[in-house]
């Protein structure tokens, strides 16, 4: 028996702008250490395929994949829907071969967050076509079963994996200040009005001109992902998906600020995995761990970050450095990709389905 885990085959630059990519790329990368292997697919290859030829790239693709076989697939594969969905039951079609999807997102719900029924969208469907799916966490894997209509088996990684080129440096200042990393089109910071600055990572294009203008906000610009964990080494990082006045800049992204209450942010990862203390909205899947494990702080919304991180001193952010460079050394040797990927091939080695 062969274990496969899909790995997008992309060029190096994507890994600097996309995030989906570096946790495709992660996954992969710390699966090795159980002697999972890759299945890599190239992404601009079948893009620019021929109609005609995709189906064989595929066939070709999985070609490897011998009965008795497990196959993790990452989801979504970044490739086009209808792609995606040809290669996915490809895998299932396949005889004798175990099918699993690590789920990352729910695109449906990143952009939509209706109470419609979501149930017979094609991304739920394949979920339930598969023999099991690994979830971000527990909320979300509430969320599959309710709203999605999921039936499949479904067991929760807790958090993702980050890995780092440099680890990063253990020592951090104390400082009352913030920052945020990612697309600045999901969040509405126009209406923050705290004395400590928060310092922006990501495409200046995506701010609002009243938020250019805003003293308390440090635009940085963007920079390269595997640069970014070498500066975080002061206050806190940033997670936060507010945009309760609707803003038209703010809502490309349809559902953000409601998908926020379920899914594994990358930015959460990158901030711990670099050792830096969170803040974290009250309705964020991880805040319970967060205040538990004393990981940093949590809000109702931006404008508590006065009262919050007003309130801390020196003594108290060291103890908060100690417990997130614990879970540092976990995120940065893929301890929660391995547990769970463990986890699967157990299920689905004893005839899971």
């Amino acid at each position: 028996m062969t274990v496969w885990i899909t790995k997008a085959d992309v060029p190096e630059n994507y890994y600097t702008i996309s995030s989906g990519y570096i946790a495709n790329r992660d996954m992969a990368y710390f699966s090795s250490d159980l002697g999972v292997k890759p299945l890599k697919y190239n992404t601009n290859c079948i893009r620019n395929a021929s109609k005609v030829s995709i189906e064989g790239i595929i066939e070709n693709v999985l070609s490897p994949i011998s009965p008795g076989d497990i196959v993790f697939v990452q989801f979504p594969t970044w490739l086009d829907y209808g792609i995606e969905s040809l290669l996915i039951k490809k895998l299932i079609a396949l005889s004798d071969v175990k099918v699993s999807l690590v789920l990352w997102d729910v695109i449906a719900w990143l952009f939509d967050d209706s109470n419609r029924d979501f149930t017979g969208d094609n991304e739920f469907q394949l979920m339930n076509q598969c023999q099991l799916v690994i979830s971000p966490n527990e909320k979300m894997t509430d969320r599959l079963v309710k709203d999605g209509g999921i039936k499949t088996k479904i067991i929760s990684m807790g958090l993702s994996d980050y890995y780092c080129e440099v680890p990063p440096s253990f020592k951090k200042q104390f400082k009352k200040e913030l920052t945020f990393v990612g697309s600045l089109n999901k969040t509405d910071f126009s209406n923050y009005d705290g004395r400590f600055l928060i310092n922006l990572i990501g495409n200046p294009n995506d701010l609002t001109e009243e938020e250019r203008n805003k003293s308390n906000l440090n635009i940085m610009g963007e920079l390269n992902n595997s640069d970014i964990p070498g500066q975080l080494n002061a206050g806190f990082g940033l997670v936060s998906y507010h945009n309760s006045n609707k803003r038209v800049e703010k809502s490309y992204f349809g559902g953000a600020e409601r998908y926020g209450q379920f899914n594994n942010p990358f930015k959460l990862s990158l901030y711990i995995a670099s050792g830096l203390p969170v803040i974290v909205d009250r309705y964020s899947p991880h805040a319970e761990r967060i205040k538990k494990d004393g990981l940093g702080l949590v809000i109702n919304e931006l404008n508590d970050i006065n009262e919050v991180v007003g309130s801390i001193d020196e003594s108290q952010y060291n103890r908060m450095v100690e417990n997130v460079w614990n879970y540092s050394l976990k995120l940065r040797s893929g301890f929660f990709s391995n547990n769970i990927l463990r986890k699967a091939i157990l299920y689905l080695s004893d005839g899971g389905d």
